[in-house]
């Protein structure tokens, strides 16, 4: 979903987008917002953001992800962020910047 907001709008309109969705979902799943991780929301959009910045042009989301594999890698973020950092109360409701390796920014 990041990838399709990304194409769409803004960095900052898509983080909108994505949490607005996520929290759809997870409002549809009966566990409302407790689950949602304003830190790893905003993340991902600024690494999709990135890998579009370092790749050509994408038909689609698959071809996108098939550029761009290390995207699938479930412990990309912690080679941003440090486990307790990441995972701690604050990084939840409110984003936090990396404390291991910044994410690079495009706008």
């Amino acid at each position: 979903m990041a990838y399709v907001y990304l194409c769409q709008s803004s960095p900052d309109e898509a983080a909108l987008r994505l949490k607005a969705s996520l929290l759809a979902f997870l409002d549809h799943l009966g566990v409302g917002s407790v689950k949602f991780h304003e830190t790893i929301t905003k993340a991902w959009i600024r690494a999709v953001r990135h890998f579009m910045e370092l790749s050509s042009h994408s038909e689609s989301s698959a071809e996108f992800i098939a550029l761009n594999p290390r995207l699938l890698d479930s412990d990309i973020m912690l080679k941003h962020y440090s486990a307790s950092l990441l995972f701690s109360p604050v990084a939840r409701s409110e984003f936090v910047e990396p404390d291991i390796a910044p994410i690079p920014e495009h706008n």
